[in-house]
């Protein structure tokens, strides 16, 4: 046992006015109080606690100046510290009450910390008790002395460094034997800023930690101090951290960390390893340059052998089975031309785990050694237990890499629906075999879609720019009486004078949030609220540090007080995000419909209302049967859906704290229509210069007026259906009156010409009125 006082990284920092006394009685207390509470049977603690005092009466207290004196009390005080084993090579020593520092110990802890020693942080980081911060030690001590909170283990994870190899060990802190007093009068606890909160930072726990101040708290005793090895634990929690957040295994950054995590795995001079996650593609498995440079097996000695190839890999990727040789007796599988070939390229020892995820190949791991190095049965019970974490990371690694290989679809395309899914496989398919014959610039092929039926329909808020303007207005008017408020109040103490700038500043945005055309200043009066009002309150508080309370509380209110500064816009958006779940949950259904009737390419788009393309027809679908009939059949589902959408807008109007009310419109396009898919906005639009007339009407009409009149043509509690065919005029009518029927619209029906828009002309309308009881 040494006497030596060291610092360690406990991540503690001793904070101003702190009190620490290094002392023996509270040890000698926890002995007298364990005899007064047993009669029989405590002849040490009984002799150790004579011989303490004893000594305490001859030298005094323990304290660093006189620790020598106490060397075979402490040797001792080892051999009866509660849980201390006495196997060699214990890693145990003494700290101070504070434990900074420790003054005694085994040759074996100071070997460990003196060289090539460091904290290191957790890997862990969800709850209040992952999350690291200076004195965390020291604040849970007194939470659990003082507020009856159990004791929480904090984690402190350390790595030694030897050579090529690291190893991890965690400290433990024994405080059995440090006593704490408080200088003055407990604070109290408030737990509001961790309350139901799933994770937390250190933002979330900093408001707990500035009601104490530990340097009104005394700390007297000292602390046992231990290290135990943690290794596998640390890399498991590493591997299990690059599966939750496989999105940072990409590039040079992610393969990096990956070989650190699997070096630590195999721990053991003269080994090395590889590990490879499997995806194939027309059964030969996808070779990455980078991963696959350390494997023996997928190397290219081995892997682009064609006789190799044709002999026995492919088979053995079909069918794997754990492959060795070299290993001892016992682990070592059967004869076959792959593992001739593998012993041919100077491996003396070799072993190759197939990883298995639902019952399928997803990578490999192999541990191999040259020259005089060589595996045995317990460096493979050490990698079997991370098994099942290198399975899931392989497994998760080949789905990301399919998401990739999706995106020659989704980066090029977009999201796919399962009616057109099949043209978009078939032209990402003959691209990724131009990509494998390595042709030398490979193409995409265009995605069209020939004579399909359009059909719109739009759902939009009336008035929605007004109302938002209204309300962006009266926040606005808030945050400039509440700026005004403040500049009468600096007025009267005489302190305006720091910054007269500001003030004609503010007189100008005051003109322009009571003028017109407020829609033109929003940048200008924002830049105004979040830069120079700001700036303005640090030159009050610098001029005038008395007010420093004060100006706090302007700046939260002007700042961060949402609900008080935002309640006229945020009761729009609100208003206008239920209008549009509602009609959203509504168009869902019609979709839903439209897909039983006959496979169709369905697309929302939102504005501050809601509106759709949907495209119907036998390209879509070859395999299934067009028939002309249908487009009546969706063209009634269709007028059916929007009905529903303005009866359940106009039950919602009540409940909404801004009564938002919506106007429904359709337009029906006569004839067919090509589309095609546009990559740079990654959705279909219309295809030929005759088809973009359809586009331009669709943009236009919802602004349309009635023929020699200033009314607009939709209007809240109706339906306007815009066409312009006779054909299509017959049997909208036919279809209207069946919705009628229904009990949805009422039964006159107004018929009415549209005024000539820019591009467009003779455009014709009906208009029914929705049945809203």
């Amino acid at each position: 046992m040494l006497i030596k006082t060291r610092r360690i990284d406990s991540n503690v920092l001793p904070a101003e006015g702190l009190e620490e006394s290094l002392s023996l009685w509270p040890f000698l207390n926890h002995l007298q109080k364990t005899l007064a509470e047993q009669d029989e049977g405590m002849l040490v603690p009984k002799i150790a606690s004579e011989l303490l005092l004893e000594k305490i009466k001859q030298s005094g207290d323990i304290t660093e100046d006189n620790i020598a004196s106490y060397k075979e009390l402490l040797e001792s005080l080892y051999h009866l510290a509660k849980g201390v084993s006495k196997k060699k090579n214990q890693q145990w020593a003494l700290g101070f009450p504070v434990p900074d520092k420790v003054f005694f110990g085994t040759q074996a802890f100071y070997d460990l910390i003196d060289t090539d020693f460091q904290r290191v942080e957790s890997t862990k980081s969800n709850s209040f008790l992952d999350v690291e911060f200076v004195n965390k030690q020291l604040y849970l001590l007194i939470l659990e002395r003082f507020y009856g909170i159990p004791a929480i283990h904090s984690r402190l994870r350390y790595v030694k460094r030897t050579g090529k190899f690291n190893r991890y060990y965690e400290l433990e802190i024994d405080y059995s034997y440090v006593e704490i007093q408080p200088k003055s009068e407990l604070p109290k606890l408030n737990l509001t800023s961790i309350k139901n909160k799933d994770s937390l930072s250190y933002k979330d726990i900093e408001p707990i930690l500035r009601g104490f101040d530990i340097s009104q708290f005394s700390f007297t005793g000292f602390t046992i101090c231990s290290f135990v090895d943690c290794h596998e634990a640390h890399v498991t929690e590493q591997l299990q951290g690059l599966i939750n957040n496989i999105s940072i295994y990409t590039g040079v950054d992610g393969l990096n960390l990956l070989n650190d995590i699997l070096a630590n795995i195999v721990n053991f001079e003269g080994v090395k390893s590889s590990f490879y996650p499997i995806l194939k593609l027309n059964g030969i498995p996808v070779l990455s340059s980078d991963m696959a440079k350390d494997s023996m097996l997928l190397g290219d000695s081995v892997f682009y052998d064609k006789e190799i190839i044709q002999g026995g890999l492919m088979k053995y990727l079909d069918n794997p089975y754990i492959l060795s040789f070299g290993v001892e007796e016992g682990v070592e599988s059967r004869a076959s031309e792959l593992k001739r070939s593998l012993q041919k390229t100077g491996l003396t020892s070799y072993i190759c785990f197939p990883l298995i995820h639902n019952q399928g190949l997803v990578g490999i791991f192999e541990l191999y050694t040259k020259d005089e190095a060589r595996l045995n049965r317990n460096m493979l019970i050490q990698v079997r237990s991370f098994y099942a974490l290198l399975a899931q990371l392989a497994y998760d690694i080949v789905l990301s890499f399919k998401s990739e290989l999706n995106n020659v679809i989704l980066h090029k395309y977009s999201s796919l629906q399962s009616a057109v899914e099949w043209k978009f496989n078939q032209v990402a398919a003959e691209y990724l075999g131009e990509v494998i014959h390595l042709s030398p610039e490979p193409e995409l092929e265009k995605i069209v879609f020939n004579r399909v039926y359009p059909f719109y329909a739009a759902v939009d808020v009336k008035d929605s720019s007004l109302l938002r303007n209204k309300s962006y207005r009266e926040d606005i008017l808030k945050r400039v009486n509440f700026v005004a408020s403040l500049i009468d109040r600096m007025k009267d103490r005489g302190v305006l004078s720091v910054d007269k700038t500001f003030v004609d500043r503010f007189d100008e945005v005051n003109k322009w949030a009571t003028g017109p055309n407020l829609e033109h200043y929003l940048l200008d009066i924002l830049s105004f609220f979040q830069e120079d009002v700001p700036a303005f309150l640090d030159k009050l508080e610098k001029a005038e540090p008395s007010i420093k309370a004060s100006l706090a509380q302007w700046r939260s209110k002007l700042q961060y007080s949402y609900e008080d500064m935002n309640s006229s816009n945020e009761s729009f958006e609100r208003s206008l995000q239920k209008i549009n779940q509602v009609v959203k949950a509504e168009m869902n259904l019609f979709n839903a419909q439209v897909q039983e009737i006959f496979p169709s390419y369905f697309e929302t788009f939102r504005t501050d209302g809601v509106e759709y393309d949907l495209y119907v027809g036998q390209s879509i679908s070859p395999r299934n049967t067009f028939k002309m009939g249908m487009l009546n059949q969706i063209r009634k589902e269709q007028i059916i859906s929007i009905v529903k959408i303005g009866q359940a807008t106009h039950q919602l109007k009540s409940s909404l704290s801004i009564p938002l009310e919506t106007t429904q419109l359709i337009f029906i396009h006569p004839n067919p229509i090509d589309i095609s898919f546009r990559e740079d906005e990654r959705r279909f639009d219309v295809e030929g210069s005759y088809n973009i007339r359809y586009q331009i009407i669709k943009k236009r009409i919802d602004k349309a007026l009635i023929l020699d009149t200033d009314e607009r043509l939709v209007q809240p509690g109706h339906i306007a259906v815009v066409y312009s065919s006779s054909q299509i005029a017959r049997d909208l009518r036919v279809c209207l009156q069946e919705v009628a029927q229904m009990g949805l619209i009422e039964p006159k029906i107004e018929e009415v010409q549209l005024e000539n828009l820019q591009g467009v002309s003779d455009l014709k309308a009906m208009r029914v009125k929705i049945v809203l009881k």
